[in-house]
């Protein structure tokens, strides 16, 4: 398991670079389950996803909340 916060500076963040929600939900420090219930996700089957779905899934989040 990598370290918290440290990056891979070798290569650049892609949109279709994987994010886990495990490692999003340590570095901000919400549970995995509220940030699938915010964001709409559905089951097991959305721990990891491309950082473009996170991006429309994040803007839709808050496009419904203002």
């Amino acid at each position: 398991m990598g370290a918290l916060g440290l990056q891979d500076v070798s290569k650049p963040v892609t949109s279709d670079s994987i994010v886990s929600l495990g490692a999003l939900s340590e570095l901000t420090g919400f549970p995995v389950d509220y940030i699938k219930r915010e964001l709409l996700l559905d089951g097991d089957d959305a721990e990891d996803m491309t950082m473009e779905e996170l991006r429309k899934k994040v803007l839709a989040y808050l496009d419904s909340n203002i």
